[in-house]
């Protein structure tokens, strides 16, 4: 299958996007064709694995590019239900938590596809940046999964983590903030496990030159894999800050100062999707040199 794309400027989407206008006709009309009996607040991660691969699966039917984040989230979230539903990992210390919070963390990407699909903006920067993105001539596939994975991890997840703590009584108790921290933790090795699968679909169904060049050897693999895990890793133990940050605000009666904590995520995963936009503009000018560099870098390695 051949990379997704659009012939549509990233400027005229991004103005778009930002645009505060009632959605048209013809987008009501996409996001039924998409999330048709999609369950919108999936209570489960076996709940979120169905809306996943639902929502993958209709738009790549469309040569949509916004199919690769779900398809690339799909993974993990099947992986994640094989350890906590399927009994395959015992390592995890609270599978019910953890299934909980994979449905409440999929309900956040929903939310903001349905926007996407309607022709508004989320109100989230990362996610408008991700989604303009979608619609840019010669994106590759890997910068599509980066965009997602950042404004998933970056923005949502903190808020996920807090919504099923606060569900479920424990902002206050410190042996369950560290069974759950563990558990939260734990993912990042799933997060590895998994990146030949990822990188797979992203170089086989979706063509992506990025990562045709970092599976060009075991060894390039290898190194490409160590790099994003560095990285979401990071993005990870940030999360766990920001979401007891949150936390703290339950102190007060005040609003304040969960809003402020919101409002430093958002423009953190608005910063972080605004690099990788710019970077992925110089990518499509200069595509043919670069391939052309990473490939001679990737054999000599």
């Amino acid at each position: 299958m051949k990379t997704l794309t659009s012939d549509r400027p990233l400027a005229m989407v991004s103005k778009q996007t930002r645009s505060s206008a009632a959605c048209r006709p013809a987008d009501s009309a996409a996001r039924h064709a998409i999330l048709r009996g999609v369950t919108m607040t999936p209570e489960s991660v076996a709940e979120a694995l169905v809306a996943l691969e639902t929502v993958a699966a209709r738009l790549r039917e469309r040569n949509d590019p916004r199919a690769v984040f779900p398809d690339v989230y799909a993974v993990i979230t099947r992986r994640v239900k094989e350890a906590v539903v399927d009994g395959t990992d015992r390592r995890f210390l609270e599978p019910a938590w953890i299934s909980r919070l994979a449905g409440i963390f999929c309900e956040y990407y929903l939310k903001a596809l349905a926007a996407s699909l309607d022709g508004r903006s989320t109100k989230i920067e990362a996610w408008d940046v991700a989604f303009a993105c979608s619609r840019a001539g010669g994106t590759a596939a890997g910068a599509h999964a980066l965009l997602g994975i950042n404004a998933h991890i970056n923005y949502d997840l903190a808020l996920g983590l807090y919504r099923n703590i606060v569900q479920h009584g424990a902002a206050q108790d410190a042996r369950l903030l560290g069974r759950y921290r563990h558990d939260h933790d734990l993912v990042n090795e799933i997060l590895a496990a998994a990146m030949p699968e990822i990188f797979a679909i992203l170089s086989d169904r979706y063509g992506c030159p990025l990562a045709r060049v970092a599976t060009v050897t075991r060894e390039v693999q290898r190194v490409a894999s160590s790099v994003v895990l560095f990285m979401l890793k990071s993005w990870r133990a940030r999360v766990w800050a920001d979401l007891l940050s949150l936390l703290g605000t339950l102190e007060t009666t005040r609003e304040t100062g969960k809003r402020a904590v919101i409002a430093r995520m958002n423009q953190h995963a608005g910063r972080v999707a605004r690099t990788f936009a710019a970077g992925n503009g110089a990518l499509r000018v200069g595509a043919p040199l670069v391939r052309s560099a990473a490939l001679t870098l990737a054999l000599a390695a």
